[in-house]
């Protein structure tokens, strides 16, 4: 399996790295902006991923001051990008509002994979975003991840192994080693170490733009 923290490949000048989370609203709102940037740069850039497990605290059911907190911001992330949201929950009893697990199923992925997993990243936060999925529940995490090739024991049994556990919590590490709390955040590195980029929702063309001259210059 190909390791998530491996060199710059030589065929690339270095790597742009999108900082988010399944549950980050903003996160899937600027997506579609992130995958054209990436459709323009990906020969000169390694798109990857890092998931910053935003909802990892809580264990409890959303409160309704909380579940109207996040609608109102749903629906301003829709105005603003344009994304589709269906500004609903899922109707699962059992739902709670915690990531981790959607980030092991993306972890899992990308060693699965040998690459980065964004087709299945898009679905996930598809499935939360439009189509009100519980993807913190591990059926419904495996109804998306199949799609990849991987069976249904094997992931069962990955899901609940220590190394992956181990490997998305270092990822979480890695991304509060950043100092950033907001969501989504895009650095580039180019062999020095990950230089903050922007911050929030942006647009492809200005992504582009801003990482031409950065490339220009290095």
């Amino acid at each position: 399996m190909t390791s998530h923290y491996q060199a710059l490949n030589n065929s690339r000048e270095g790597k742009l790295i999108f900082m988010t989370d399944p549950f980050c609203s903003w996160c899937w709102g600027t997506l579609p902006e992130i995958l054209a940037a990436k459709s323009r740069l990906g020969e000169r850039l390694d798109f990857q991923l890092r998931c910053a497990g935003l909802q990892v605290v809580s264990g409890k059911p959303l409160g309704e001051a909380h579940m109207e907190q996040l609608l109102r911001l749903w629906r301003e992330v829709a105005a603003i990008t344009g994304q589709r949201f269906a500004c609903a929950f899922p109707a699962d009893a059992a739902f709670i509002y915690h990531s981790e697990l959607a980030c092991r199923a993306i972890m899992l992925a990308r060693q699965y994979l040998g690459k980065e997993p964004w087709e299945l990243f898009y679905s996930m936060q598809k499935a939360f975003y439009v189509d009100a999925v519980n993807i913190g529940d591990l059926d419904a995490l495996f109804g998306i991840i199949e799609t990849i090739g991987i069976n249904r024991d094997s992931f069962l049994s990955a899901m609940t192994e220590t190394a992956l556990t181990e490997a998305t919590r270092r990822e979480f590490d890695w991304c509060r080693a950043r100092g950033i709390d907001a969501l989504p955040t895009v650095f580039l590195d180019t062999g020095q170490g990950p230089v903050l980029v922007c911050g929030g929702y942006v647009t492809a063309d200005y992504l582009v733009t801003d990482l031409l001259a950065r490339l220009g210059t290095h």
